[in-house]
Parts: C-alpha cells; structure tokens; sequence
C-alpha cells in the first residue's frame, strides 16, 4: 500500500511527493544534452535554456522563503563539500594531463 512521504513540523504534518535526488537526475538530463557534443545547438540552446528556467525559479523561491536557524551553518558546510569536490576535479585533471 502506497503512503506518503511525512516530515514532522511541530504538530503540522507535510506530504513529501516529490524526490530531491529525482529531481536532480532530471537536471543532469538537462545538463547532459546540453552539453552533448554529438547534437546541434539547436538540441543544446533549449536544453540550457531550460536550466536557465529552473535556475531563475529555484532563485526567486528561496528568495520568498523565510531563513531558518541552521541555515547558515547548513550552507557553510554545503559550500565546504562543493569546495573539496573541485578540489578533488582539479586534482584528477592534474593527473590526466599529457
């Protein structure tokens, strides 16, 4: 039997229907065609235009939402990942040179 996803806030339920890491999936779809050397710009423009999309509208709605008291602390150790990542790109490029 099907049942929703619930996060507890306090005593006020919410349903969970949609999937972060899906909707992630569907952005590297995006991402992937639009960087796909083997199709024309004409495949690629619409398909980062569409990034764009997303991209504007993810902006404008944490724009709109409240700041919550972890946040900072939250997006500090978010940007600490993303740095060790490029680190690790840049070190794997390094590696691959001639």
């Amino acid at each position: 039997m099907w049942r929703p996803n619930l996060h507890t806030c306090n005593t006020i339920d919410m349903i969970k229907d949609w999937n972060v890491n899906k909707i992630i999936s569907d952005c590297h779809r995006i991402y992937v065609n639009a960087t796909d050397p083997h199709l024309t710009g004409f495949v690629n423009w619409p398909c980062k235009q569409d990034l764009y999309r997303i991209k504007f509208a993810v902006e404008e709605m944490l724009e709109k939402t409240s700041t919550f008291v972890d946040e900072e602390a939250w997006l500090n150790e978010q940007k600490i990942e993303q740095e060790k990542k490029q680190v690790w790109r840049s070190l794997n490029e390094v590696q691959n040179l001639p």
